[in-house]
Order: C-alpha cells, then structure tokens, then sequence
C-alpha cells in the first residue's frame, strides 16, 4: 500500500514506529561501515581527540638533557630536534608522529642521515600501513617495510616507537581496530542523521484513505497529489475520504542523536580526553578560572603523559647516553603571573633555582651561563 493505510485503522505515526520502520528496510542490503584510520577520521570525535592529543604534544619544546651527580642540565640540542626531515618542520614532524600512534599505537621513522658520532640526524617517518611484523618459531621478531627486511634501531634504521603493547610482542595495539565498533556505530548515526535530515530517513507527510486502495491507485493520487503541491503555496484540495497528515519527528525522539552523544562519550573514553575538551558534554559543573589549573594538571597526569613518556623514551634512544629528551610541559601547567613569581622569588630566596633557570622558564634569554654542551659520544655500535 506505500505511504497509504485505512483512515479508520490508524490517524497518526510515531517517531518509534518511523525509526523501526527504517531500520528493517536497511538491513537489506545495507553494510556496516569499514572502520579504517582513514574512515575513522572523519568521525568528529575521533578527529577532535587525535587534533587536540597531537596539537598540544606537538607544541611542547623538546628539552636534550643530561644527569650528573643527581643534577640534570641542558645540553646543546642535537640538530635532528631541529631539522629531522628536509620535507617538514620540527612542530609538523611531531604532529605526524603523535597522529601515527594514537591512530595505529605505532610510530616508525627511517634513518637517513647520521652525525660523525654515529647518531641520526635526519629521520624520515612512514605510513605504519607498510610495515609488517613477523614472528619465528624460536618467538623473535623481525620487520618487513615494503616487504623488504629492516633492521631495528640501534642495529638498523628503522626507528620504533610503540605505545599500548602486550606481552610478547613488539608492537603496540591500533586504538582504532580495538574500537572498530565503536567508531562503526558512531560512523552509522552520522550516516542515519544525514539522511535523515535530507529526507530519506522518514516521509514526510502520509495521506490516508478510508477505503482499500490498489498500488496502482495508490501510485497516482501519490503523483498527483505531489505535482499539485510542488513550488506550490496554495490550499490543497482532496475528495471524499482522503486526509493529509505532516509527519513530524521531533529529533530528540530520533535514537540517533543519542547514538551520536553516546559515541562521543566512548570515543574520549578511548584517548583519555575530558568529553568537554572535544565539544561534548560532561553532564553537569563549568569550568572556571579557578579550577582551570587542577583540570590541566589532571588531563596531563591522567590522558596526556602515558602518551608523552613513550615518545620521550622513543626519542632518547635517538642521542647518546646518558642523554635523555623530554617534553617541557611548563607552558601547559603555566599559572598566572603574580603566582609564577611568587614561587620563582621562593626558589631563588632558598637557593635550589638561579637567576637564569628562572630566565628559562620564563622563556628568557641567560644572564650568565647554565648550559652545559654536550659531550661527544661513541656510535651505537662501539658502546661496550
């Protein structure tokens, strides 16, 4: 019968009945989304959590440092830091390695250049989708790029930096295959409510007859009722036992959009990001001035540094030992002025800060000399 049914059997259509109604006809035919990193993407949630992961880490100075009798001091930074690819910038280089492991929980790189002690100086990072890891029956591991054997860091080129692993093996989990549900649900509300919004997902008007009509007959008073009202502002006019009904479908009724919010909670779940953070709600409080500090220092203890100490450890094994690099997260945690001056007077009055260590958070040139230059030191392959 199509859109038409008996008037005397039933005047009006829920929201429900229309939902059911449209998901039966699409579960005919109708496929589950493929849940690549490229697909995952274009969910908003998981491009607002991976921006604002990969913002913020590619931001942050990167300090060399090195320990000496219980003190660390800054080193001269090793020019990779400065330059690692003749095709990008140091800040874009970050952004593409934070974006590789919290899509793929992988970070791989090439070496192509090297200093005279043997250490990188220009690393050039590569699509995790060609590398493979292969397992021997003695358990070891090796790697194919390419299909093409590689070497491991320090004993080969290829640089790695995995984060989310498990026991056994090398290579860190890919978020994004671990929540392919997940993101296929949220990737099919998307789907629901934009067809939805442009008409294919409920009618949107039903006519009713009292008397039994054929597909025929249904099929042209349909046509004709619309060529009458198309680009037409004017009154309609039906004959005995027709009535016309707008359909409307309040959209907080729709499931969809609750399917949407859900996801968005599951998807910062996933990056350990506060949903507020990525434009959703967190269901109750405001943030203000005043607990805008302790909600920084929180996401960085809590989301931001598991992810931090791994790349941290990744771009260590980058520089002679017993170097480190380490990520400056002052800027994030900054407070206001007054209170940064205040614990800087503290440190200098109780003596365990100088002037110009005060200078350099306060991103201030020296006025004497703290910096220590880094020492030479042998290629990996001569360290005993």
């Amino acid at each position: 019968m199509g859109l038409f049914r008996r008037f005397t059997e039933k005047r009006t259509i829920t929201a429900g009945e229309m939902i059911a109604a449209v998901n039966d006809r699409r579960r005919y035919g109708a496929t589950a989304p493929i849940v690549t990193t490229d697909s995952a993407m274009r969910l908003s949630a998981v491009w607002a959590c991976v921006r604002l992961l990969a913002g913020l880490g590619s931001s942050l100075p990167l300090d060399q440092q090195r320990t000496r009798g219980g003190v660390t001091v800054d080193v001269t930074r090793s020019s990779l830091f400065d330059a690692p690819s003749p095709n990008t910038t140091l800040s874009t280089w970050l952004y593409q390695l934070w974006s590789s492991i919290l899509t793929t929980g992988n970070g791989y790189g090439i070496v192509t250049g090297y200093g005279a002690n043997g250490y990188p100086t220009s690393l050039e990072l590569i699509d995790p989708a060609v590398v493979q890891w292969q397992q021997a029956t003695d358990g070891s591991w090796s790697v194919l790029v390419d299909k093409q054997p590689f070497d491991r860091w320090p004993n080969g080129p290829l640089w790695h930096v995995p984060i989310f692993t498990m026991p056994g093996r090398p290579y860190g989990m890919s978020p994004i295959e671990n929540a392919r549900q997940t993101i296929a649900a949220g990737l099919s509300a998307e789907q629901f409510g934009a067809s939805f919004f442009t008409g294919g997902g409920v009618p949107n008007a039903i006519l009713y007859s009292e008397t039994e009509l054929t597909a025929e007959q249904a099929s042209g008073i349909k046509s004709a009722f619309a060529s009458a009202t198309m680009n037409n502002r004017e009154p309609a006019v039906m004959g005995a036992g027709l009535k016309y009904e707008r359909v409307s479908v309040n959209p907080d009724e729709a499931q969809f959009l609750d399917a949407q919010r859900f996801t968005v909670e599951q998807i910062a779940r996933l990056f350990a990001v506060p949903v507020e953070l990525i434009g959703g709600s967190s269901g109750g409080g405001s943030l203000t001035y005043a607990n805008r500090e302790s909600r920084n220092a929180d996401f960085m203890s809590y989301g931001l540094l598991p992810y931090l100490v791994a790349i941290e450890d990744g771009l260590s094994a980058l520089v002679p030992k017993p170097q480190r690099v380490r990520f400056n997260t002052d800027a994030l945690l900054r407070s206001d002025l007054k209170t940064r001056y205040e614990a800087h007077a503290i440190a200098l009055s109780n003596g365990f800060m100088t002037v110009d260590e005060v200078r350099q958070l306060e991103d201030m040139p020296p006025m004497g000399s703290d910096v220590v230059p880094a020492v030479e030191a042998p290629a990996p392959d001569q360290v005993v």
